[in-house]
């Protein structure tokens, strides 16, 4: 008998078929933690971010959508059709705000950085947003002019309250 194939001290009992068994079910283990191993340390690293969000959610025509659903039927036909009048003109202001969004990105990535120029992007930015919200108020006050004593009642209740610590300002 040869030294490798005498059994190993301890390892006597075992029969020679469940031995192999026993180490190559070591083996395949050891290659599958390698490989699960090598799979980790290859993964790109991703860095987290927190969820961008939803433009749309936010955006004027979902919002006025959202309030011709709570009025009347009628109230809300006009509303819809004074938006759709005004939508030459939000489309604009909307085009005028992302471009001085870019400006104020532009600005923040500049090197070197210039507080003034950062200040003045965003004021542009403030304005074109101004804009585009002073659209749609006027759109909605147009609208409520015509509208039924219940839909103007439902559009109070809808512009949220003003918060008590402001009043006295």
């Amino acid at each position: 008998m040869s030294p490798l194939s005498r059994p190993l001290p301890g390892f006597s009992g075992l029969a020679s078929a469940p031995r192999r068994l026993l180490i190559a079910s070591l083996a395949l283990n050891l290659f599958f933690a390698g490989v699960a191993l090598a799979v980790v340390m290859r993964a790109p690293h991703k860095p987290v971010f927190l969820p961008a969000p939803n433009v749309e959610d936010r955006s004027p025509r979902v919002r006025i959508d959202r309030l011709a659903a709570t009025l009347p039927m009628a109230d809300a036909r006009l509303l819809l059709a004074r938006f759709a009048a005004a939508n030459g003109r939000l489309m604009d202001a909307e085009a005028a705000s992302r471009a001085a969004q870019e400006r104020a990105r532009e600005t923040f990535l500049a090197r070197p950085f210039d507080p003034t120029a950062a200040r003045a992007a965003l004021s542009g930015l403030r304005d074109a947003r101004r804009e585009v919200w002073s659209i749609v108020h006027d759109v909605i006050i147009d609208a409520a002019g015509q509208m039924s004593p219940e839909g103007s009642a439902r559009i109070a209740a809808w512009v949220p309250p003003v918060p008590p610590d402001e009043t006295a300002r």
